[in-house]
């Protein structure tokens, strides 16, 4: 008689429990993912957080948290994990009533781009471990990797003659910001002799002025290539010479502004950005960069020497035109002629391998460094 009683209960107790679990089991259960950084450059290390709340009294003994991210983000912990086209984490927790518990995962980046974990699994069994439950949270964690500089000697070398070029061509001493008071000089104009102070040395004394920077760097980025295919790894490599002159550029004070023949992944347009300077520009700049997805619709380059989409002002004035393209087929070659000859300053940049082509006159071959393509 007591075993069937013992029995009665025990079916009682589980089938009790199934029902509280199934109606109870993600009360008061929340999980968040998060990066400790919003953007990063490749290479760079980054912690994931994992944070799992239970704020009610029932335990949870067996709790799966399921998520995916990249494949390009190389974590050190690889347990519980499957790789395909994403790279999916699912990781155990043992968590008690009222309670929260925190991991934290390293991984490296590798691959430029605008990551996002937008949605969090969570599984749960019962205390019998016999029926499995499930609910899908919504999650916002999102990351930035941006392209990565060139630091080899060629390109640093190519980076270094066209910013002394801007400079040496749009730098000019500003007359409204005084900087100080030294001695004269053959080099020096005379309008600049300050006399009190020269009387009162008894030598000749000028006048000296912070220099300023009038000119303004539109750079307009062609991803399509000069063969028929998308060559991917040299529009990369292309991404990355942009990169390290927006860097320079900003470095130097310039006033910039980036267009792409592609379309924004989040808007489907054009990309052209409004002239700026400073650093969240510059971060702007590097995010659109770092989401450009090259799979995407490419709009004909020429689009920005006429018509609505035109960059070029009608009166040649201190705008300095940065062309970075190994597309250079004759209609593209006509469009550049024309606003050369109408005055416009412009700096043709065609990244190749010098055993593939002779650059035309008037274009600077920027040597791919084969070693990163």
């Amino acid at each position: 008689m007591y075993y069937i009683l013992a029995i009665i209960l025990a079916a009682a107790l589980y089938y009790w429990q199934v029902s509280y679990y199934e109606k109870h089991w993600y009360r008061n259960l929340d999980a968040n993912i998060s990066f400790n950084k919003t953007h990063v450059n490749i290479g760079d290390t980054v912690q994931l957080t994992e944070e799992v709340r239970n704020a009610k009294r029932m335990p949870l003994p067996v709790l799966y948290v399921k998520f995916r991210t990249s494949k390009s983000f190389h974590f050190e912990d690889n347990d519980n994990v499957f790789i395909s086209d994403h790279y999916h984490r699912n990781d155990i927790f043992s968590i008690l009533g009222n309670q929260q518990i925190t991991r934290n995962l390293q991984f490296r980046t590798t691959k430029r781009g605008y990551f996002e974990t937008t949605y969090i699994n969570l599984v749960a069994n019962d205390l019998f471990m016999k029926h499995s439950y499930a609910i899908k949270l919504h999650n916002h964690a999102s990351l930035y990797v941006y392209p990565a500089l060139l630091t080899d000697k060629s390109s640093l070398y190519q980076t270094s003659a066209i910013m002394g070029d801007l400079q040496k061509r749009d730098l000019f001493e500003d007359p409204l910001s005084f900087r100080g008071i030294r001695e004269y000089t053959t080099r020096d104009n005379m309008r600049y002799i300050n006399w009190k102070s020269s009387a009162k040395n008894q030598e000749l004394m000028v006048n000296t002025y912070f220099s300023n920077q009038t000119t303004k760097v539109v750079i307009l980025f062609n991803l399509d290539t000069n063969i028929m295919q998308r060559d991917t790894k040299l529009q990369e490599y292309m991404i990355r010479i942009v990169t390290t002159l927006l860097h320079n550029l900003n470095k130097n004070g310039l006033a910039t502004r980036l267009a792409i023949n592609i379309e924004d992944p989040w808007n489907e347009q054009l990309i052209s950005t409004d002239l700026g300077q400073g650093h969240e520009h510059l971060q702007n700049m590097l995010q659109l960069l770092a989401r450009l997805d090259l799979s995407k619709k490419l709009f004909p380059f020429t689009d920005f020497f006429t018509g609505p989409c035109s960059l070029f002002e009608s009166k040649c004035n201190q705008t300095t035109y940065l062309i970075v393209s190994n597309y250079r087929k004759e209609m593209l070659l006509k469009e550049y002629t024309e606003k050369i000859n109408a005055g416009h300053r412009i700096q043709f940049i065609c990244p190749e391998t010098r055993q593939l082509w002779t650059p035309t006159p008037g274009i600077t071959l920027w040597e791919v460094n084969t070693h990163e393509i």
